[in-house]
């Protein structure tokens, strides 16, 4: 399932949302991290089992693949600033109207066959 949530900030803002974005994919990083460790651990156990690898491999695939969009939005919502900005500095005597200006909004979109 997608779902796009969407807020408005300040342009001055903006940079402090996208990291607030980023930060909160601490935990996912941990989670991952310690997966990792989990299956090389797997890996090197004289027991090995492969349905647990294919699992848990399926499972840190999936995770950075949230980390990888969570990164990819900030990097869109920090190209638009960008584009923004750099709109305001070649017409600096015309503001932008509100239909030239990027909404400041932070989308985030979800994307994948199945939500945990």
């Amino acid at each position: 399932m997608r779902v796009r949530l969407s807020y408005t900030a300040e342009v001055d803002e903006v940079l402090s949302e996208v990291a607030l974005l980023l930060g909160s994919l601490a935990e996912a990083f941990l989670s991952s991290n310690n997966l990792y460790n989990e299956i090389i651990a797997d890996l090197e156990n004289e027991e090995f089992n492969p349905n647990k690898f294919h699992e848990n491999i399926d499972a840190l695939r999936r995770s950075l693949g949230k980390i990888d969009i969570r990164c990819l939005e900030a990097e869109q919502v920090v190209t638009g600033l960008g584009e923004y900005e750099r709109r305001l500095r070649e017409a600096p005597q015309q503001p932008p109207s509100s239909a030239e200006a990027p909404s400041p909004a932070v989308e985030i979109t979800e994307s994948g066959a199945e939500d945990d």
